[in-house]
C-alpha cells in the first residue's frame, strides 16, 4: 500500500476531498497533509462531510491554524467524535503503512504585520518550540524514523532553492529569520536524515532526501 501527502489546503474542503477520492482510487492506507490545514469553526462541517470516509486523514498544524486550539491535544486523537479525521501534535511519532513517521507542524508568519493590520487570524503559538523538539527527540528514542514530516522545511532547503530577496516582498528585511527552519533542520540531523516531507513554501521542491510540496498538491509515497 502507498500513503498519500497532501500540501497545505488553507481551509479548501474540496482540495481534502480530491485527495480522498485519489486516497480511495490508489488504495491508499492514509492521507498526511503538512499543515496549514485551516481547519476553523467556520468550515468545520464541510470537512467533517469530507472526513466521513475509511481513509483515515492525519495533519499537523501550519502557520495558518489554530495552533493554540491543537496545543490541547496531548496526543493524536480524533478531531470529530465519527469522523476519520486526525490531528498529529508537535513530536509525535507514529506507525503507518510500516513505517516509523516522525511529525513536527509550526512555522513563523513572514507576514504577521500585515495580517494583524488587517485583521486576520494570526496564532502566538505558531513556531515551533525547543520544548517541541525535546518531545520528538524523546518519542523517537530508539526509534528507526524512516520519514519526517514538517510544515516548515529545513533551513537547508530554505537556503538552497529560495531568494533571500523574496523576503523583502513581504515588507521585512534581509535579516528576516524563522527560527523553526533551525529547529527543523538540527532535529532532522539528530533523527539521521530521514526522508523529509514539508509544505509552507507554496512551491515544489524536490531532492533526493527532501521534498517540499507545492499548495494543495497530493503526492503519493
Amino acid at each position: 500500500m502507498s500513503i498519500l501527502l497532501l500540501g497545505d489546503v488553507h481551509g479548501d474542503y474540496r482540495i481534502l476531498q480530491m485527495a480522498v477520492d485519489e486516497a480511495i482510487e490508489r488504495k491508499a492506507s492514509a492521507i498526511i497533509q503538512v499543515g496549514d490545514f485551516g481547519l476553523f469553526p467556520g468550515n468545520e462541517q464541510k470537512f467533517y462531510q469530507v472526513c466521513q470516509s475509511d481513509i483515515p486523514i492525519y495533519f499537523i498544524d501550519g502557520n495558518h491554524d489554530d495552533c493554540t486550539r491543537w496545543q490541547n491535544y496531548d496526543g493524536v486523537g480524533k478531531v470529530f467524535g465519527n469522523a476519520n479525521l486526525y490531528y498529529v501534535p508537535r513530536g509525535s511519532v507514529l506507525e503507518l503503512d510500516g513505517r516509523t513517521i516522525a511529525f513536527m507542524g509550526g512555522a513563523a508568519s513572514i507576514d504577521k504585520h500585515w495580517r494583524l493590520k488587517d485583521g486576520h487570524h494570526w496564532d502566538m503559538n505558531e513556531e515551533v518550540t525547543q520544548v517541541d523538539v525535546d518531545r520528538l527527540l524523546k518519542n523517537a528514542e530508539g526509534k528507526n524514523i524512516d520519514m519526517f514530516i514538517t510544515h516548515c522545511p529545513p533551513q537547508t532547503m530554505i537556503d538552497e532553492h529560495f531568494d533571500p530577496r523574496n523576503k523583502l516582498w513581504f515588507g521585512v528585511g534581509l535579516d528576516w529569520h524563522d527560527p523553526s527552519q533551525t529547529f527543523i533542520e538540527e532535529v532532522w540531523h539528530k533523527l539521521g536524515t530521514p526522508q523529509i516531507y514539508s509544505g509552507h513554501m507554496h512551491r515544489h521542491v524536490e531532492t533526493s532526501v527532501a521534498t517540499i510540496l507545492d499548495i494543495n498538491q497530493i503526492m503519493e509515497v
